[in-house]
């Protein structure tokens, strides 16, 4: 009998050896506890992290329309295995217009993908968490979540995301070839190719990566219909792709995630507002009807004012990715010294440098919107004021707030408006905004 109990236990060894040897999991994944298990799961210090992938949409010829699904399984699965957290079921719909062009993709409305993230949160907190952290593998929709973090922190909780397409950015640094693209291009593919490469089909894959015109990006299959012309549902270069650079991605998108995390695991909550003060904050739809004094269409001007706090909200979480995409395709930004940044790409970049210093780690940049006038139907201009705060020297002592005026040009890009041109001066008297890059937000390369 105590030979067959010892067999027993090494065939059942052999039989789990992978199982036995990987590291016990530091998280947990709610939807595998019963309610009366996850109570005590659900506490003030937890951090709750919600997946974020589309489950249908498009990913070219050579991907499959699950592809951000199982991109954010996986990096969930990695988050699990490291940190300790509480892991929900991924969100598998969202705000995603720049696809709908080709069959199986799927988008829900920017102001529904908004509310559906601020209900899944709320219907969470309500046991207790404060902080949580959508994992997020999208660029668009970065949007909705950056509302949905304004309207939640109103609520007093705090609610963060991945700023997938920085991250992305930065670990590819030193691995990618391709001159354009974001979609299903060499990055995508690559961690594909390393993620499951089952799932890659690279007979399929073909560059196609047309120049993008003014305002956010948007595929369509049909030429002439506007956007960026891509009849393959490509935007960049696959054919570049290796499993290898997959690796450095993935491998460099785990590492953010997690000290993002971490980040939030020790931040603050904010203060609740009144409910009262929370729900007039709310911005509502625009609507059209006969302009305004200030030559704005209704709605418009509600509108535009979302970009302050956009962009307030995005510095605060120090998320590149959403402040770049408040920028036209041209947009730029002159600094006080006459230097200059041109497009979304290199401003969510020289953003992210600047986030990844010490210096700028508890820095609040807020504007503030004051006079908006209409120049036309498609063209605002924006009187506001800037200020600069906490932002310390290399030593770690705080430096002088920095403060002026600035002018914004808007231009409408649908129901809503992206910035144009942004110029900004330093108020008489004020000191000197902070010169620890060469140039504002430019990455340091002595």
């Amino acid at each position: 009998m105590r030979t067959f109990i010892l067999v027993a236990i090494v065939l059942t060894t052999v039989l789990n050896g992978n199982r036995l040897q990987e590291p016990a999991a530091r998280g947990v994944r709610l939807e595998q506890y019963t309610w009366v298990q996850a109570e005590p799961l659900l506490t003030a210090d937890s951090v709750v992290v919600l997946p974020l992938g589309a489950a249908l949409k498009e990913h070219g010829p050579h991907l499959t329309l699950r592809n951000d699904l199982t991109l954010a399984e996986y990096l969930a699965d990695r988050v699990w295995r490291a940190s300790a957290v509480v892991i929900t079921p991924p969100l598998t719909y969202h705000f995603y217009p720049s696809f709908v062009e080709y069959p199986g993709s799927t988008s829900l409305t920017l102001e529904t993908a908004r509310d559906l993230t601020e209900q899944v949160v709320r219907s969470l907190a309500r046991y207790g968490p404060r902080r949580f952290y959508v994992l997020n593998t999208g660029i668009s929709t970065s949007r909705p979540l950056a509302a949905a973090s304004e309207t939640l922190a109103r609520e007093g909780i705090l609610l963060r995301y991945t700023d997938f397409g920085a991250a992305a950015e930065r670990a590819a640094s030193g691995v990618k070839q391709q001159e354009l693209g974001s979609h299903a291009d060499e990055l995508e593919t690559s961690m594909m190719l390393y993620i499951d490469p089952a799932a890659v089909d690279m007979r399929q894959a073909v560059k196609d990566a047309s120049p993008a015109p003014p305002g956010p990006v948007r595929l369509n299959r049909r030429q002439g219909g506007g956007g960026v012309y891509s009849p393959t549902g490509t935007w960049g270069d696959p054919t570049l792709a290796t499993a290898e650079k997959g690796k450095i991605l993935v491998e460099g998108i785990v590492a953010t995630i997690l000290a993002d995390i971490e980040g939030l695991r020790g931040a603050p909550v904010p203060v609740p507002q009144p409910r009262e003060a929370a729900a007039a904050a709310r911005p509502a739809a625009p609507t059209r009807g006969a302009p305004q004094p200030n030559g704005c269409m209704p709605g418009d001007e509600r509108s535009i004012r979302r970009l302050q706090s956009a962009f307030n909200v995005a510095w605060t979480n120090h998320d590149a990715e959403a402040i770049g995409a408040l920028w036209a395709s041209h947009g730029d930004i002159v600094h006080a010294d006459g230097s200059s940044e041109r497009g979304p790409l290199q401003i969510r970049q020289n953003r992210a440098e600047q986030f990844r210093r010490k210096e700028y780690r508890g820095s609040k940049h807020i504007l503030t919107f004051g006079n908006i006038r209409c120049v036309n139907f498609s063209v605002a201009v924006v009187d506001a004021k800037w200020e600069l705060r906490g932002v310390e020297d290399a030593a770690g002592n705080q430096l002088p707030n920095a403060e002026g005026p600035a002018t914004l040009v808007m231009a409408r890009a649908g129901d809503s408006w992206l910035i144009e041109a942004y110029r900004y001066h330093v108020k008489l008297g004020s000191p000197p905004p902070p010169r620890l890059l060469p140039r504002p937000g430019y990455p340091d390369k002595r």
